[in-house]
């Protein structure tokens, strides 16, 4: 099933369809907290040696000069690497990609809690993010492999575009050394290790 979604929103978002490369999804608020610079500054590297494509996209807070910088690189991106990059503004259903992609992007320049690495988790969607705040809280990199396999994420810890192709580099190995088996096991460890209120609220 998420393999048929995958196919099905490369054909949706004009990307080349093809299931070996590997599809990420970073959709947030646009800003310069959210990390999208990372992104740009290293999307050749990302794109061209390590085989991946992106859907990204969000809005833009009204006055965020820094903000509309950034989604303007992201468009450039796009049209630069057209059958690679997908970008979209304004309000985004994070649903389907979630459930598409093979990670999700997070790389915060600081990050108190975060809610969409959990959204991401609850989807079977492995994160790669910053190790900050919440999201180093609730992301267990992945360690072990086959069918010994634990966590769900791949962190890196400095706040610079090499770190970041560093962790895109880790998730890309992964991706193409494991079998589906693997890979779905993560996928499991997302989902189970998403949070809920339900159970601090019991206690």
């Amino acid at each position: 099933v998420r393999m048929r979604n995958k196919l099905m929103i490369q054909l949706e978002r004009n990307l080349k369809v093809d299931p070996d490369l590997i599809l990420a999804v970073m959709i947030h608020r646009i800003s310069e907290q959210k990390g999208f610079q990372l992104l740009l500054e290293s999307s050749e590297g990302i794109i061209k040696n390590l085989d991946f494509q992106i859907i990204a996209g969000g809005s833009v807070s009204a006055g965020d000069t820094r903000g509309e910088g950034i989604a303007h690189g992201l468009y450039l991106l796009s049209q630069y690497f057209p059958d690679r990059c997908n970008v979209s503004f304004g309000y985004q259903d994070v649903s389907t990609p979630l459930l598409s992609c093979d990670y999700f992007l997070m790389p915060s320049m600081h990050e108190p809690g975060g809610i969409s690495q959990l959204e991401a988790m609850a989807a079977g969607c492995p994160v790669i993010a910053r190790a900050t705040g919440g999201l180093r809280d609730t992301i267990k990199p992945v360690s072990g492999t086959g069918s010994n396999v634990e966590g769900y994420g791949f962190l890196f810890s400095d706040f610079s575009p090499w770190s970041f192709y560093d962790a895109m580099d880790r998730a890309s190995h992964f991706f193409k050394n494991s079998d589906e088996e693997t890979f779905a096991t993560i996928r499991e460890n997302a989902e189970k290790a998403a949070y809920y209120w339900d159970k601090p609220a019991k206690e």
